[in-house]
């Protein structure tokens, strides 16, 4: 798979998504705003033409003679009057369209040419129509009239063109502006969806990563069990103990092994976020002062000193299993990094409502340039010294423990000499997870 290409398509496609919803957004603003603006400016011309038409209905009969002799009065039998404002033209039209009061538009012929149909009848409109070779707007409305057999339509124009022209200002405005923003989009849709991909990106520099380790660090125990079970076929009638040392060398490679795959599969457990923590409350003088002793002696075989200060009673809400593996991860670091003589001590104590776990060291130390990268997977620093080639997952590891507990772990340097862990977790039982 070229990675290349399949990240621009990626971007490409984050990128068109990204356009068509915010296409869609502006084009629903562009379409609520110009809705509300037509309806604001046509209101009063609406509001009239309503009221024209209650007016005409409460007495059809007087107001079609009215209007068909050129009137814009309508009288009630009340003796009240009602006068159509002059902004209004009536066209009286008959079931086949035609204009009956035309005698009284002599002034107004381009009036003749506005559109109808009697389906338009309760609807309001802009209709065009040619005035002085120029364009003019109209704003319709249509009522139908029934006098004895026949049946009318009266309706109702008014000039709307310095309306239409605002509207297709409002409406250009918002195109402009649209197109702009989108232009913005098309850019921010670029640079955002790079870090849509980071994912993708990091997934594949963790696959990498993994790919490599994995490779660097199986091609070495592989090839020592591979030349020692050659070795062992080139003298089949000899007896094991004979060639014993070659049965240890591939012992010691399948153990690291083992070791490596452990670590791989808990450190996979960990990531996951769905993995649940077995919690219970857990007295840490009691779990350390019970899981130490093969640590003290391991200590005292090397000429090491081990001191152990605990605070008694106190408990915390954690995982029985992983808080043991997690000071036995501290306490192989500090074995493998002291030398004869040295002296490594665990304390704990109660702190702002959190329990605090130290180990500290006097051992080879750790540079400051690695202070900051030994928590991350797969790291290994090349310390003077050092007695034993690590996996680089071991305190990535107890990072993971520690975070999925709600706490963490931190290192600094233990002047004058060695590395001090701190491991600070919180005494509340809660739901953990990273």
């Amino acid at each position: 798979m070229d990675r290349k290409n399949f990240l621009l398509r990626r971007r490409l496609q984050y990128m068109g998504i990204l356009f068509v919803v915010f296409l869609v957004l502006f084009c629903i603003f562009d379409f609520i705003v110009y809705s509300i603006s037509a309806s604001a400016l046509y209101e009063e011309i609406d509001s009239q033409m309503s009221q024209a038409e209650e007016h005409i209905r409460q007495n059809p009969e007087d107001a079609l003679d009215n209007f068909l002799n050129g009137r814009n009065i309508i009288y009630h039998e009340n003796g009240s009057s009602y006068v159509i404002t002059y902004r209004i033209f009536l066209l009286v039209r008959d079931e086949e369209g035609n204009i009956l009061n035309s005698d009284y538009l002599t002034s107004f012929d381009y009036m003749l040419n506005i559109d109808f149909s009697p389906s338009d009848s309760g609807k309001l409109l802009t209709e065009r129509t040619q005035r002085n070779s120029a364009t003019r707007s109209y704003r319709t409305y249509t009522v139908p009239l029934s006098a004895g057999e026949d049946t009318y339509y009266i309706q109702l124009a008014t000039d709307s063109t310095d309306i239409e022209e605002s509207l297709t200002i409002i409406l250009n405005v918002l195109l402009q502006c649209t197109a702009a923003s989108m232009l913005l989009v098309l850019i921010a849709g670029w640079y955002l969806s790079k870090s849509l991909v980071q994912g993708v990106t990091e997934a594949w520099s963790k696959q990498d990563e993994f790919i490599s380790y994995a490779s660097h660090e199986l091609r070495s125990p592989l090839a020592v069990i591979h030349s020692s079970l050659e070795l062992l076929l080139e003298s089949p009638g000899k007896k094991i103990i004979d060639r014993s040392d070659l049965i240890m060398n591939s012992l010691s490679e399948t153990s690291r092994l083992r070791k490596m795959t452990s670590n791989l599969l808990e450190m996979v457990q960990l990531q996951a976020s769905e993995m649940h923590l077995r919690l219970e409350q857990v007295d840490l003088e009691t779990l350390i002062g019970n899981f130490i002793e093969p640590f003290r002696y391991q200590a005292e075989t090397v000429g090491t000193r081990l001191e152990v200060q605990l605070q008694p009673r106190l408990t915390l809400a954690a995982d029985k299993q992983l808080l043991t593996e997690l000071l036995a991860i501290l306490l192989e670091n500090a074995l493998k990094y002291t030398e004869p003589g040295g002296l490594i001590r665990v304390r704990t104590r109660k702190g702002d409502n959190r329990a605090i776990l130290t180990v500290s060291d006097s051992g080879v130390g750790i540079s400051d340039e690695a202070m900051d990268k030994i928590f991350t997977r797969f790291y290994r620093e090349e310390r003077h010294q050092s007695k034993a080639d690590g996996s680089g997952l071991g305190l990535y590891i107890a990072s993971l423990i520690a975070q999925r507990h709600g706490g963490r772990i931190t290192a600094e340097h233990n002047h004058p000499k060695g590395t001090v862990f701190t491991v600070s977790l919180p005494l509340r039982q809660r739901n953990f997870s990273i």
